[in-house]
């Protein structure tokens, strides 16, 4: 499913384009864009995603590629795809049917009370919890620190409900947002803030910089107290140094996980003896996250010992016994559950083929080549490091080929499935088990050496150079993701670092927006995500600008969708995309992502809001014709209304405003704006003229949403401009007749306008 954007007509895909980044790693204050918006009231909780099938091969996914011009010139792609649903984790990934969301839903934003709920039922408090609201309540401010699975999300809710009170709004900030950003923020009186998985510096040692630390926490902390607001800020990061005076810094430490256990099944009045096993099979460490999880299927009615062998949090006994069998494992059995790490679901054949090279790079790492014979070694000829073979000795019987396929058949972790693909039927290699893939990769990285991965890192770079198909390349992506709970620098550093800067050409570019995007489904891993990205956007590095782009436009955007509308602005604002193609690409990527939003059933009205602040900001200051930044927003608006659906083919706008009929004047403001640009007006009319004519096929009340959008128009167009456009867009719907519907969208539209206009000439 390809979403085609095409450079609007009339747009100015040239021009110069001012304005500088903020300090501190922070695009300046007008790149932020509009205040910050909260779900919508219409959006549900995201729904419990099936459990996911590690053996299954995912289907072809492409990530946004840079722009590729057709034949005419006209048409550039951005590659978006998804070609039915993925799954990873507990997350789902791919296009959703009606009664699902794709995706993991936004990670900031307006909690509201279904979530707070799901937070703190049966929520039980640890013994830190009195010390942290006092605190709190003393100081507007506390940070919790602490490894993850310790409680602190919930801890974060439960302190913001206990000083601040159960009937107010929380706000969930971008864990990426600085102090500086924090000290400079206007809140809202008595309204709680979070930032969770905060991965700014929130502690350093001390002198010098400490006491610039502390001066930073003094002013967050001044701010909050100003405006009569609390705040909450969880980490995993330890405070080396002394701690700052101005924020208690406090170690979160995870409540009695009995308590959890016990009141979670008694609220789901649990039998006793249900009860009783369940606490009596708790994990030693496990995370609290993990023991509600396991408590919430054992109140579903699932057997206490499947339920924590599941969530045990320590290696299945399948990979321990296969890892620490008394013989040691041969190279080739190593290749063997290497290769299905990285590529589960794949035909013998081509597993076979991966596993070749594999061995090849890891047979230095095991074997100690053979002594080669020194020049005066009664065994070496007159050619020094040679040996001398006699012609008459009998030859070696020629070696039996590797049947790789017995010693597979002998591995214990490994088996094969029969899929069906259409009339056909294919053999494909996976784990035993769909949990093992993660445990072979913790086991395979704390077991050997640097050596070994290094080869590792050869292979999959020679592999991704020979172009894989899209099924594999997600394959790979998914693998280094859940290396990366293990291993995260090194999957930056040997695969996401260097791909992004193009060093494996576009190939190696989509798999790292691959991993990022699969990464933003993980709750662990999406903080991190986003920063990395994040300085992939502020650098001078042309291939690492373009892949945050991408990066940007689809999850990693529908996880921090504000985070994403103001790098993606600072990007293109700050004059570094200074080719024509990585400009397109910038522009593609906004409508990219408010494609995503609306696949995503999230709120695109993030972005719309992002540039009408902008187009106002641009009114009230300019004097005769619109800036550069001006210029800029009017162009990403008309690329906006430009962008389809997809399978359909549809303006993804005419979605928006079916599914959202009160965001109807916010896009009508923007299509005014564009309308009243002479140079993007051919362009406006056009998208406005496919917009009307795609409504039937998106709502069952096509009549009312395009009488809503006609009257929208009418109450922001100038006066003069209503019999204009009721003039072009007449001639230019006659001059590209369309298959008839019932109702016309246009003619109904066009009648609102008229309407309003005869009221108003009377």
């Amino acid at each position: 499913m390809r979403s085609t954007v095409r450079p609007p007509e009339g747009a100015d895909s040239g021009g110069n384009m001012g304005g500088v980044s903020g300090g501190h790693g922070q695009p300046a204050d007008e790149a932020s864009g509009a205040p910050e918006r909260g779900p919508s009231p219409e959006r549900g909780p995201a729904p419990e995603p099936p459990a996911p099938t590690a053996a299954a091969a995912p289907r072809p996914l492409s990530a946004p590629a840079a722009p590729s011009t057709s034949a005419s010139g006209s048409d550039y792609h951005v590659h978006n795809n998804f070609y039915g649903p993925q799954y990873h984790g507990r997350a789902h990934f791919g296009i959703a049917t009606a009664s699902e969301r794709s995706g993991r839903a936004r990670a900031t934003g307006l909690l509201d009370g279904d979530e707070i709920d799901a937070l703190l039922r049966a929520y039980i408090r640890p013994d830190c919890f009195e010390a942290a609201a006092r605190e709190l309540s003393r100081t507007g401010v506390v940070v919790l620190t602490g490894p993850q699975g310790t409680g602190k999300r919930s801890g974060a809710v439960a302190l913001l409900r206990e000083t601040v009170g159960p009937s107010v709004d929380y706000v969930v900030l971008s864990p990426d947002i600085g102090l500086d950003q924090l000290a400079e923020r206007t809140f809202d009186a008595g309204v709680g803030y979070v930032v969770l998985d905060h991965t700014g510096t929130v502690g350093t040692a001390a002198g010098a910089a400490g006491s610039s630390s502390d001066f930073d926490w003094r002013r967050v902390r001044d701010q909050l107290r100003r405006y009569g607001a609390h705040l909450v800020i969880t980490t995993v990061q330890l405070v080396t140094g002394g701690l700052p005076e101005a924020v208690p810094h406090l170690a979160w430490r995870p409540p009695d996980l009995d308590k959890v256990v016990r009141a979670r099944l008694v609220q789901a009045r649990t039998p006793q003896d249900i009860v009783a096993r369940a606490v009596a099979g708790i994990p030693a460490r496990c995370p609290v996250a993990v023991v509600a999880e396991a408590a919430r299927q054992i109140a579903a009615g699932a057997d206490p010992d499947q339920a924590w062998k599941e969530h045990s949090g320590t290696a299945p006994q399948a990979v321990q016994d296969w890892f620490g069998a008394e013989e040691e494992r041969s190279l080739r059995e190593i290749a063997e559950v290497t290769t299905l790490a990285f590529a589960p679901g794949i035909g013998r054949r081509d597993f076979e083929s991966l596993q070749v090279i594999l061995e090849q790079l890891l047979e230095p790492v095991y074997f100690t080549p053979e002594r080669t014979p020194a020049p005066s070694d009664p065994a070496a000829s007159g050619t020094p490091g040679q040996a001398v073979h006699d012609p008459q000795e009998p030859q070696p019987p020629r070696a039996r080929p590797v049947d790789r396929r017995r010693s597979l058949a002998r591995n214990a972790l490994i088996t094969t499935e029969m899929y069906v693909y259409g009339a056909t039927t294919r053999e494909v290699m996976v784990f035993a088990d769909t949990e093992l893939r993660r445990w072979v990769l913790q086991a395979l990285w704390h077991e050997h050496p640097t050596e070994y991965w290094d080869a590792v890192r050869h292979w999959l770079g020679a592999v991704v150079d020979a172009g894989p198909d899209p099924a594999l390349q997600l394959c790979i992506a998914s693998g280094l993701t859940l290396l990366g709970h293990i291993a995260f620098d090194e999957v930056v550093q040997s695969y996401l670092d260097p791909w992004a800067r193009g060093e494996s050409g576009e190939t190696g570019q989509n798999l790292a927006v691959y991993v990022l995007w699969y990464m933003c489904l993980e709750e662990t891993q999406a903080a991190a995500a986003l920063t990395l990205v994040r300085t992939w956007a502020q650098s001078t590095h042309p291939a690492l600008r373009g892949t945050a782009l991408r990066v940007f436009s689809g999850q990693l955007g529908a996880t921090f969708p504000t985070d994403a509308v103001k790098w993606l602005w600072a990007v293109l604002r700050s004059g570094v995309l200074d080719r024509r193609q990585e400009r397109e690409l910038g522009l593609q990527s906004w409508a990219q992502l408010f494609l995503t939003l609306v696949d995503c059933q999230e709120d695109a009205g993030i972005v719309l809001d992002a540039l009408a602040h902008r187009i106002r900001k641009e009114r009230r200051t300019r004097a005769a014709a619109y800036s550069n930044s001006g210029l800029l927003a009017l162009e990403i608006t008309l690329w906006v209304f430009t962008v389809t659906e997809r399978l359909s083919g549809r303006p993804a706008v005419a979605r928006h405003i079916t599914a959202r009929p009160g965001e109807t004047a916010l896009v009508a403001e923007l299509w005014a704006a564009i309308l009243c640009y002479r140079p993007l007006r051919r362009g406006a009319l056009s998208a406005l003229l496919v917009t009307a004519r795609a409504l039937p096929a998106v709502t069952s009340d096509p009549t009312t949403a395009a009488a809503r959008l006609g009257h929208a128009l009418t109450a922001v167009l100038p006066q003069a401009e209503i019999p204009l456009l009721k003039d072009e867009l007449t001639r230019l719907a006659d001059s590209r007749r369309a298959r008839a519907t019932d109702p016309d969208c246009v003619a109904i539209m066009l009648g609102a306008l008229n309407r309003v206009k005869d009221s108003h000439s009377r």
